[in-house]
């Protein structure tokens, strides 16, 4: 994701003074890239229509549908888990506010897409990444200690965007041109298999074999709920996210009872498909995939264990290497960095989303604490109970399968008392989690995100990608889609051609699964990057 060595030069004790004005300075090569992508605005996209409190932290008037105390306590206390000064300006300069103007906001989107690594693969000859340390709390998962450096750099990165201005809507409401998808992507190795929809609509109806589950006592009708997102508070001017669709042949036929026909219909699907871009990015990709299901594994088998337990992995080939694999401390800088991405001081999607900044660490919170506290068996039954039967179908076996081949590449320790009577099924789900499962809601979901057909802001209108709103949706795409190894690559690792094949078959049973996951131009059949990494 985000690179901080160019950083070096100036992360000092007088980094906060420094900050003043957005000009680009991790490297002279994001200069230039800056400065060939295009900012200046059309003549012709000057003007459009008046959505410009995307980026305003004022809440609706709710009639007092806030979080209680409590809540507000533990948002709070999330908040001070992040890495800011104390004494962070509550709002952007009034200078910056007050432009009708972008193109300071663009250029610090560009620089965060430059910051990304064309491809990161990982170092296999690294030793596995165990830490003896007690862990760092961030918002709400816990993370290995991360080198000072990198605290500084997160924290300028994210100084820079909480001071950035608003991404204002009423203006570059022209058509996303395709030459700006190009220019904020460059070079970057994006996955070869990716859904490609025409629109928010047809992006839900195509994922919904793993969205939808099928109506008790009518097997003719699907349903997905999204109502637990009403729960939370957005900005002034948005509409409560939510809604439940009804999906029967093929179409969505009522959404929180309107029917097609009721003339509210419009605006409740519309609400819906950016309640649904939240479920898909934010909620299964971002919080469930990466810190509740992801990283706690991860800290599970690597962090705070014993020295017997260490070298057991470490004098075993094909386990450890497996292991090391699972386990690089570039997941864990990711999942460190994800505060950029979701958190409260204007991130991205918190810029692109209609809550407020208390409100998406609500959800944080709410999301995160139900998943983390399920063990493997119970993630993968509520995520594949979801969906579809052949979706549920598809889970499972994969699950099934990615025990398998852990038991026999980790055959020789699996009995040694070295081992807690979880690891080895924890060392599964990260497999699960690492290929399957962020492969479909990460990978797969990447050119909908890009390109809009997964939208955030809840307006009750038709969504529509503009040069505003493409730029910053390419940007939190291209920050997303760092290339590490594919399974292939990594299969030729293990020492014996018994291990080699459990890799091969399982990787085989992948592609068996996305066939049968009922989800079209799903496969696992080419290369699967982010096998390893995310």
């Amino acid at each position: 994701m985000m690179r901080v060595r160019a950083l070096a030069p100036i992360l000092t004790l007088s980094l906060w003074q420094r900050v003043g004005s957005f000009t680009t300075v991790a490297s002279t090569t994001s200069s230039i890239f800056v400065s060939r992508a295009a900012l200046a605005t059309p003549p012709s996209c000057s003007i459009g229509s008046d959505d410009s409190f995307i980026d305003s932290d004022i809440a609706e008037d709710d009639g007092g549908r806030v979080p209680t105390k409590e809540e507000q306590a533990a948002i709070d206390d999330a908040i001070s888990n992040t890495y800011l000064p104390d004494d962070l300006p509550k709002e952007p300069s009034e200078e910056l506010s007050q432009r009708n103007d972008n193109s300071e906001l663009f250029e610090l989107l560009l620089e965060f897409a430059n910051l990304v690594k064309i491809q990161d693969p990982v170092d296999l000859n690294e030793d596995i990444d165990f830490s003896k340390y007690d862990p760092e709390k961030c918002m709400y998962h816990y993370v290995k200690p991360i080198r000072l450096i990198d605290n500084l750099g997160l924290s300028y990165y994210k100084l820079k965007l909480h001071l950035a201005p608003s991404l204002k809507m009423n203006i570059d409401t022209c058509d996303m041109p395709k030459e700006r998808y190009t220019e904020i992507l460059g070079k970057l190795v994006l996955p070869l298999n990716m859904m490609k929809a025409s629109s928010p609509v047809d992006c839900f109806m195509e994922n919904a074999p793993a969205f939808c589950a099928p109506v008790a006592g009518n097997d003719e009708v699907s349903v997905c709920n999204l109502d637990y997102l009403t729960k939370y508070q957005v900005k002034r001017g948005s509409l409560r996210y939510g809604g439940k669709a009804l999906v029967k042949g093929g179409e969505i036929i009522e959404i929180s009872g309107y029917q097609r026909s009721d003339p509210e219909f419009d605006e409740k699907l519309n609400i819906f498909l950016s309640s649904f871009g939240v479920h898909v990015v934010l909620v299964h990709h971002a919080l469930m995939g990466h810190l509740a299901i992801y990283q706690k594994y991860m800290m599970r088998l690597t962090s705070k264990r014993s020295e017997a337990y260490q070298n057991l992995w470490m004098e075993n080939k094909s386990a450890g290497f497996l292991l090391k694999a699972l386990t690089p401390r570039a997941t864990n800088s990711v999942n460190w960095r994800i505060q950029n991405l979701i958190g409260p001081h204007k991130s991205l999607i918190g810029r692109a989303t209609s809550f407020t900044k208390y409100s998406i660490m609500h959800l944080n919170r709410d999301k995160y604490n139900e998943f983390y506290h399920m063990e493997p068996d119970a993630v993968v039954e509520e995520i594949g109970s979801k969906g579809s039967m052949d979706w549920n179908l598809a889970c499972q076996t994969a699950w099934m399968a990615a025990q398998r081949c852990v038991n026999i590449i980790c055959r020789d320790i699996r009995a040694r008392e070295e081992l807690k009577d979880t690891d080895l099924r924890d060392l599964a789900m990260l497999l699960w989690t690492g290929t399957f499962y962020h492969g479909f809601v990460g990978d797969f979901q990447l050119d909908n995100v890009i390109k809009g057909n997964l939208p955030f802001l809840a307006t009750g209108n038709k969504h529509r990608q503009t040069l505003a709103y493409g730029t910053l949706s390419t940007v939190i795409g291209a920050t997303t889609s760092q290339r590490t190894m594919d399974m292939n690559t990594l299969g030729k690792f293990f020492s014996t051609e018994e291990d080699r094949e459990a890799w091969k078959e399982y990787h085989q049973v992948l592609a068996a699964c996305a066939k049968i996951s009922g989800i079209k131009g799903f496969s696992y059949d080419d290369t699967v990057y982010n096998a390893i990494d995310f």
